[in-house]
């Protein structure tokens, strides 16, 4: 897996350094459902301009200990050269699986988005940019119980209309999530988000900080 992120890492013509950081207040109604509202702000060019506003709402329900499912709707605040924001909508599906072995941690999770990036702006506005995601990551929480390492991978799998579905780019993970107290988390991460199938495909080196508040 290394030696092929490595491999399409190279091909990058150019790069870009960015910041992620969100929110999240999730809701636990009980052992099955919860919901979740996360707002992030994106950064990019060299940590020097905003570039997005994402707002998302999730409801998750857990299947069985090891199968969870959910729905989600993303508003995205894009905010242009001109100083203004431009407003897309993403609606998705997902369902996931984890299982321990070991004191190990693997997951799979398999996604399909719609997004409109350009709503209500465009006379084509309708028609959707689709998306199948497709990502696995294995972590393993330290011996305090709050610490947990972990490394994922994931394949964004573009369905256009009326075209050959192909992958177009794939985002690499490392990362460890701390467990503060029962509601407090917080989670540090380094990414790297390859473009393919492109002329000039780019490489973005993404920072990343979370932090999550669990009301139950």
């Amino acid at each position: 897996m290394v030696l092929l992120v490595s491999g399409l890492t190279a091909m990058a013509q150019h790069r870009d350094a960015r910041l992620w950081a969100g929110f999240t207040l999730r809701y636990d109604l009980n052992k099955r459902w919860s919901l979740s509202l996360e707002e992030e702000a994106r950064i990019y060019e060299n940590f020097s301009r905003l570039d997005k506003i994402n707002s998302e709402f999730t409801i998750n329900y857990q299947i069985n200990k090891i199968l969870d499912a959910g729905l989600l709707y993303r508003l995205i605040s894009g905010y242009t050269r001109e100083n203004r924001f431009e407003y897309g909508n993403r609606l998705g599906a997902f369902i996931g699986a984890q299982k321990k072995l070991s004191g190990w941690n693997g997951s799979v999770k398999v996604s399909f988005q719609e997004t409109y990036p350009a709503f209500n702006r465009s006379s084509d506005w309708q028609i959707a940019e689709n998306y199948v995601r497709a990502q696995a990551g294995i972590s393993r929480q330290l011996r305090n119980k709050k610490t947990e390492p972990y490394t994922d991978i994931e394949f964004w799998y573009r369905i256009p209309a009326g075209a050959q579905a192909f992958v177009d780019q794939y985002r690499y993970t490392i990362g460890i999530r701390q467990k503060l107290n029962k509601s407090n988390r917080l989670e540090l991460y380094y990414r790297i988000q390859q473009e393919m199938q492109v002329k000039d495909p780019l490489t973005a080196h993404i920072i990343g900080i979370g932090y999550r508040f669990i009301i139950r």
